[in-house]
């Protein structure tokens, strides 16, 4: 195959054309090209502080100060839960972006809530919510509809993501989130691989590699191709780092561990993101450095 610049956004075709080679140093070194083209030098992360909604945790919230993101995580019991907890974590969050929820279970609160997505979306908004936290592209039955209610509601749908996939079905996968891209121009992030191994068909390391770098190349309306910290921990996020991903996301908040500042999360992110060449550089939950 002949190569490809870095300005230049593969098609589906062109990428599983490479992605079918064994050269898997090739494969990196285009993908790396691509994202120094737009990054430069820099590798960034964000950290999140994680609020649960589908337990019966207090809802007074004490944010670590660390924290540049607060996620509100798991799936609401009701509207009325998700909306009061937004307004618990808003109150605490301060200025941090406030993001929340997975886009698949906002959908499936239309039907118990009897609104539409638009209407639900514009209610969170209202309460303090500015992103729902993940818009899983594999699980959606018309995403690009569903992103669109939501932006008509006035919620942000800044990152993509992928639950459950096989190798053989990611690059359908990528393609879909392009086609979302192209008509909302909602997504800042698209995390590629999946958070969820097939059990019938776990994906290998070379897999997963092949998957950040054709995210990176076929995704060129897309600023940032993460990988996420706690599911994929710090050897194969600082491969991915160069086969074409420049984010890192999930990163705790605090040293939950209790081992101090030399074996702190941010510690560990930035010492890894170095060992792949880059700087690293702390960024905002609304994707701006800090």
């Amino acid at each position: 195959m002949e190569a490809v610049s870095p300005a230049t956004t593969m098609s589906r075709g062109e990428a599983e054309s490479l992605l079918g080679s064994a050269d898997l140093l090739h494969i990196g070194q285009l993908a790396d090209a691509a994202r120094r083209e737009r990054h430069g030098n820099r590798g960034t992360y964000v950290t999140v502080f994680e609020v649960r909604v589908d337990s019966d945790e207090p809802r007074a919230l004490e944010i670590a100060d660390g924290a540049t993101e607060v996620r509100l995580i798991g799936r609401p019991r009701s509207l009325d839960d998700a909306e009061a907890a937004v307004h618990a974590a808003k109150a605490a969050a301060g200025d941090r972006a406030l993001t929340g929820f997975s886009l698949v279970d906002l959908v499936d609160l239309t039907g118990p809530s009897h609104l539409t997505l638009t209407d639900i979306a514009a209610r969170l908004a209202s309460a303090g919510l500015e992103s729902v936290a993940e818009v899983p592209v594999d699980a959606l039955v018309d995403p690009v509809r569903a992103v669109a209610d939501l932006l008509e509601g006035g919620l942000a749908a800044w990152r993509a993501v992928v639950h459950r996939a096989p190798f053989e079905a990611r690059l359908d996968l990528i393609q879909r989130v392009n086609d979302i891209q192209s008509a909302t121009g909602a997504l800042k992030a698209f995390a590629p691989l999946p958070r969820t191994d097939d059990r019938e068909a776990p994906a290998t390391g070379f897999d997963d590699v092949r998957t950040v770098a054709a995210a990176r190349l076929m995704c060129g309306a897309i600023e940032h191709v993460q990988v996420d910290w706690p599911l994929y921990g710090p050897k194969l996020a600082q491969v991915a780092l160069t086969y074409g991903a420049d984010d890192i996301d999930g990163v705790s908040a605090a040293d939950t561990l209790g081992l101090g500042w030399r074996r702190a999360p941010r510690e560990d992110v930035e010492r890894n993101i170095r060992a792949a060449g880059q700087e690293p550089a702390l960024r905002s939950g609304r994707f701006t450095i800090k």
